[in-house]
């Protein structure tokens, strides 16, 4: 059974799952949702590459494997909201120790302002809630916390589990090594929204650049009927087309690792 007395959150039993920030799990809604558009995109490059039925047929393995791209690209999602609200959560816990909390007092306060600022569903909220069972359970606060960098893959929680670990048992300077890690995070922070800023724009050419080569092709059959037909249902023509989709593949490969700037 679990309550809140005084802002403060105490539980005993079994724990809740974890989560593995590494890894993603993707809904049902979600693989359908994927799958349908995958599927259409699919479709259209079977009809404008090889104006065949059988081509989209092959080309739809291809969907499964993007994947493994999309469940990346939603980890990371994830990992940075996480470390945004880690943040919150370490300048929270600052506070409450300059006002005279214990360091465990002052993260159960915390859980509070994460609350106001984010929702009882955010992530944080979440892994505090996760964090007060495990104290309630008699496991350590620095060990919950390196469970939670463990499993999180963010450097910046990696560290400070690691230096918080050593200030608590040896009796460091825990107000000052919180408070000087929150600014670390919140510096880091501010450059990556700065490099944000700068490559969106980049980022929205990106994506219009993406989809120019089908509607130069598309343009050209509509407006020009049969000029794409040497290119149709012969060996020569699959090559071609093969080897400019290839093309097409790795430069949007390499445009999105340019663009992937990590702080």
């Amino acid at each position: 059974m679990r309550k809140i007395q005084n802002n403060k959150i105490t539980a005993r039993g079994r724990l809740p799952p974890e989560t593995d920030y590494t890894d993603y799990a993707f809904s049902v809604h979600e693989i359908v949702l994927y799958l349908l558009a995958g599927g259409a995109f699919m479709a259209m490059v079977g009809w404008l590459f090889y104006d065949s039925v059988i081509a989209w047929l092959l080309l739809m393995p291809f969907v499964l494997l993007s994947f493994k791209d999309k469940g990346a690209s939603e980890c990371v999602k994830r990992r940075r909201k996480l470390e945004i609200e880690f943040r919150e959560v370490i300048l929270s816990v600052s506070s409450n120790l300059q006002a005279g909390y214990s360091v465990e007092n002052a993260f159960q306060e915390s859980y509070r302002d994460i609350v106001l600022l984010y929702g009882k569903e955010s992530v944080m909220a979440g892994e505090l809630r996760l964090i007060f069972r495990k104290l309630s359970n008699n496991i350590q606060l620095e060990d919950a916390l390196a469970n939670l960098a463990d499993r999180s893959g963010v450097q910046d929680i990696r560290d400070f589990a690691d230096i918080f670990q050593i200030a608590k048992r040896g009796g460091g300077d825990m107000r000052g090594i919180i408070a000087n890690t929150a600014e670390i995070i919140g510096d880091k922070q501010e450059i990556r929204r700065e490099i944000e800023t700068v490559v969106s724009e980049k980022r929205f050419e990106q994506q219009i650049m993406r989809y120019i080569p089908f509607f130069i092709i598309f343009y050209i059959s509509l407006t020009t009927k049969g000029y794409f037909e040497s290119l149709y249902h012969n060996i020569f023509g699959w090559m071609l087309m093969t080897g400019s989709l290839v093309v097409y593949a790795a430069a949007c490969r390499i445009s999105d690792r340019i663009l992937n700037i990590e702080v």
